[in-house]
């Protein structure tokens, strides 16, 4: 619904209860609409994705199946993902949105439930990849692709705020899932997080998504499907959507390459598990101050000029870690800037998107756009894997940094069309 044919509460048509709550309370419904999504957020991230690594070695364990067998089932959650993105996007340009992040998470946790039940390396591998079609629902590109079609200029603003809690989601996850492990053993906690998710996570989406969009100003009217499809084809014949398609997967390809095998790279580094370990742990906080870093320049520094700053930041880590040795100074320098630098890339992809391509469509083109993204970072551990059989980490390190100037490469090119434009 267009926020702009919103009536008030007494003319013209009866408003719904949200609407003449957005109407009474416009800045606490908005805080309230954001601090919702982030919530939910959290918690699906927690139980549809964080939760596979927090299990793992419980499966491993418990089910007696090869490390390879499991992790089998989280890749193809990710690419069944990637390949539902362009639907999802459809389905958020047609205006159905909040919809589809609230339902996608009530899948999700009843594919979690049905986690319980898994038998055989072949169900557990299928059930997961159930979960993958929920995380093209629900999860951040859907989620973020709502947000810049309902709230526009502000949207950056937005995401990152969300983003911002639920940055804490592998913290949350972790400690929780090997808390219900222990006391109601692996099915008891699937079980237990697939509740968190219907009862809880999947009204937050909805509700927050309702009011976000009831008080905006700046939501982009729903397309009908032939209008959507013409502005993607026309998106897709401008130089900035490959551009954009090559940049953001290559910093995907390269983190996932690097945080899956960052503990077994700095044990061959001569460091001890623990403190490859306590290295690690690093980037993820570090996530989060890149974004509180973000939040606090937003009114100084353009989201192109920070797109290349992280970028930069990315490929900087990779020299840091190239150099690093036995260093424990630049391997942390590593995982600081790697986590900072990475952290507010998720949340630029989208804003960058808009800037360059419109917000019209918008849903269409960033599920296009997400497709390649989310492939690189499903495909990055084996990548990595693959590099390390023909050459060891020291050959899956520049590899690494070498992709990330590939994607500085682009995103520099996809700086310069603007410039020949001013």
């Amino acid at each position: 619904m267009d926020a702009s044919q919103n009536k008030r509460p007494g003319k013209g048509p009866r408003a719904s209860p949200l609407e003449t709550f957005v109407h009474k309370r416009p800045f606490g419904s908005q805080r309230l609409a954001v601090f919702l999504l982030a919530a939910g957020q959290t918690l699906v991230w927690a139980a549809l994705y964080y939760s596979f690594a927090a299990l793992l070695l419980t499966w491993e364990r418990d089910l007696g199946w090869s490390k390879s067998e499991l992790t089998l089932g989280l890749a193809a959650a990710v690419l069944v993902s990637a390949v539902g993105s362009p639907m999802a996007g459809r389905i958020i340009d047609a205006g159905f949105g909040r919809w589809l992040l609230s339902l996608g998470a009530l899948g999700g946790g009843a594919a979690l439930a049905l986690l319980a039940t898994a038998e055989t390396p072949l169900i557990f591998v299928l059930i997961w990849s159930a979960i993958g079609v929920a995380q093209a629902a629900c999860l951040y590109e859907p989620c973020f692709a709502f947000i810049t079609r309902v709230s526009g200029s502000a949207s950056r603003r937005v995401i990152t705020r969300v983003t911002l809690v639920a940055g804490f989601a592998s913290p949350i996850a972790f400690p929780t899932g090997a808390l219900l492990a222990h006391s109601l053993g692996w099915q008891g906690a699937v079980l237990v997080m697939a509740a968190v998710v219907v009862l809880i996570a999947a009204p937050m989406l909805f509700i927050g998504a309702s009011l976000l969009e009831a008080g905006s100003v700046e939501v982009v009217p729903a397309e009908r499907r032939k209008e959507s499809r013409a502005l993607l084809k026309a998106a897709a014949k401008r130089p900035q959507f490959w551009l954009i398609a090559l940049a953001f997967p290559a910093m995907a390809m390269n983190h996932g390459i690097l945080i899956n095998h960052i503990v077994p790279l700095l044990v061959d580094s001569s460091f001890t598990e623990a403190t490859a370990v306590t290295i690690a742990s690093v980037i993820g906080p570090m996530q989060v101050a890149g974004r509180v870093g973000m939040m606090l320049s937003e009114r100084h520094v353009s989201s192109l000029t920070l797109t290349i700053l992280a970028f930069a930041g990315v490929a900087l880590a990779a020299l840091f870690l190239m150099l690093a040795g036995a260093s424990l100074a630049l391997a942390f320098a590593f995982a600081a800037t790697q986590g900072a630098a990475y952290g507010i890339i998720s949340i630029l992809k989208p804003v960058v998107t808009a800037d360059f391509l419109g917000r019209a469509a918008f849903g269409s083109i960033a599920g296009w756009l997400a497709l390649p993204y989310l492939a690189c970072y499903a495909v990055a551990p084996f990548v990595g894997a693959l590099l390390w059989e023909i050459g060891g980490y020291d050959l899956v390190i520049p590899a690494a940094g070498a992709i990330a100037l590939l994607g500085i490469a682009a995103v520099s090119l996809l700086a310069l069309t603007r410039a020949r434009k001013a």
